[in-house]
C-alpha cells in the first residue's frame, strides 16, 4: 500500500519541530521560535492519527487498541533498555551530570519494568513522555468513537463529545492538574483527533483550498499573537496561553503545517528528505538529546571547556543552534539507517 506523502511531510515537520524547541528559546534578533514551534509540535501528530483512524465496526475497539499499543510500546520499551543499561557510562563521560545518581541493580531492573508500563526515568528520553500521552489520547477517541456511534443522531453525539472533551481538557490543564501519563493532555487532544478525521473525510474538498502561499501568512498570525505576550503553549507542563486561544492558535498552527507540506511536496528533494523525517519520527524522539549531547563532546575538545559545561541539558553551547537541529535529525536517521543495513547483511548471510 502506497503512503501518504502528506502524512509523512506533517510527521516530519512535527518532529522537526520538536527537536527545534529543544534548543533554545529565541534566534538571533529576537524570534521566540520555541514559543512558535509549541504552537503546533505536539497536536500535529494527534491530528495525524484522526487522518490515519479508519472505523472497523467488526472489530472490537479493545483490539484497536491493543494494535496501537503494540505498535507504540515494543520501541518505547527498546529505548528505555538502551538508556537505562546506558545510564552509567553516560554519567561516566559526563553526557549526564553527577548530580544524577548513579544506579545499582536494583534501580536498572526497576527502570526497565517501569518502562514496560510507558514509564522512564532517563532523561536523555524526556521527550517520550509523549508517547504515553499520544496512547491515551487515541485510545480514548476510540472508545468514545464507538460510543457515540451506538446512538441515533451520530453526528450529534461526536460533536456534544467534542466539545465534552475540549472543555475538561481545558479546565484540567488552565487549573494545572496532573494526572498519569500526561492525561490532561491527552483529553485536550481528543478533539483534535476529531478534527483530523473530518480533514480525511472532506479532504478533497479542503485541499482544494490548502495553498503554499498561505504557510507565511498563518505563520506570521502565529508571530503577531504570540506577539501580544499573552503567555505561550508547552503542554509538558499544562501551558495552554489562555483557556479562548489554545484551540484557535493550535489551529493556525496545523493550518500552517498543511499548507507548508503543500509547498514541500512542490521541491522534490526536500519533499523527499521531509517525508524521511517523518517515516524516521519515532526514533528522532528517543535520540535526538543523546545527539544533541554528541555534539557537545564534541564542542567541549574544541573549545577546551570542563565537565560541567558537557552536564548542560539539553545543550551546552546554544549558539551552536543550527548545528543542533541538523544533528538532532541526521544523527539518529543515520544510526537507524546504519542498524538496517547490518540487519539486511546479516539476514542475507543466514
Amino acid at each position: 500500500m502506497k503512503r501518504d506523502t502528506t502524512i509523512d511531510l506533517l510527521k516530519g515537520i512535527g518532529i522537526t519541530s520538536i527537536v527545534i524547541g529543544h534548543v533554545r528559546g529565541y534566534l538571533p534578533g529576537g524570534f521566540p521560535i520555541v514559543a512558535y514551534v509549541y504552537t503546533y509540535h505536539i497536536m500535529v501528530f494527534l491530528f495525524v492519527a484522526g487522518m490515519c483512524f479508519k472505523p472497523q465496526n467488526n472489530t472490537p475497539p479493545y483490539m484497536q487498541i491493543g494494535k496501537r499499543l503494540g505498535g507504540l510500546l515494543p520501541l518505547y520499551t527498546i529505548y528505555s533498555i538502551f538508556f537505562v543499561a546506558c545510564h552509567n557510562l553516560f554519567r561516566k563521560v559526563h553526557i549526564l551530570s553527577n548530580d544524577i545518581p548513579k544506579y545499582g541493580k536494583r534501580e536498572i531492573i526497576q527502570n526497565i519494568l517501569n518502562s514496560l508500563s510507558f514509564g522512564t526515568s532517563e532523561r536523555l528520553l524526556g521527550a517520550f513522555w509523549f508517547v504515553p500521552m499520544f496512547f491515551m489520547a487515541v485510545s480514548f477517541f476510540i472508545i468514545i468513537f464507538y460510543k457515540m456511534e451506538q446512538i441515533k443522531k451520530t453526528i450529534w453525539g461526536h460533536i456534544l463529545a467534542m466539545f465534552v472533551c475540549s472543555i475538561v481538557g481545558i479546565v484540567l490543564n488552565y487549573k494545572e492538574v496532573y494526572l498519569n501519563y500526561h492525561i490532561q493532555t491527552s483529553i485536550l487532544g481528543i478533539s483534535i483527533i476529531y478534527l483530523g478525521c473530518f480533514y480525511k473525510k472532506y479532504r478533497m474538498k479542503f485541499e482544494k483550498y490548502l495553498k503554499w502561499w498561505y504557510a507565511p501568512i498563518l505563520g506570521t498570525m502565529i508571530w503577531g499573537i504570540l506577539s501580544l505576550k499573552i503567555g505561550m503553549i508547552e503542554l509538558s507542563v499544562n501551558q495552554i496561553m489562555h483557556p479562548a486561544l489554545f484551540y484557535p492558535v493550535t489551529l493556525i498552527g496545523i493550518l500552517f503545517c498543511l499548507c507548508l507540506a503543500e509547498g514541500i511536496k512542490k521541491v522534490r528533494p526536500l519533499c523527499k528528505m521531509f517525508a524521511t523525517i517523518g517515516k524516521n519520527s519515532y526514533h528522532i524522539m528517543a535520540l535526538h538529546f543523546l545527539a544533541f549531547k554528541c555534539v557537545d563532546l564534541v564542542a567541549v575538545r574544541i573549545f577546551k571547556d570542563g565537565n560541567d559545561v558537557l552536564g548542560k541539558f539539553t545543550v551546552s553551547y546554544e549558539n551552536l543552534w543550527w548545528i543542533y537541529y541538523i544533528a538532532g535529525i541526521a544523527i539518529p536517521i543515520a544510526v537507524i539507517y546504519a542498524l538496517k543495513y547490518i540487519r539486511n547483511k546479516l539476514s542475507k548471510l543466514n
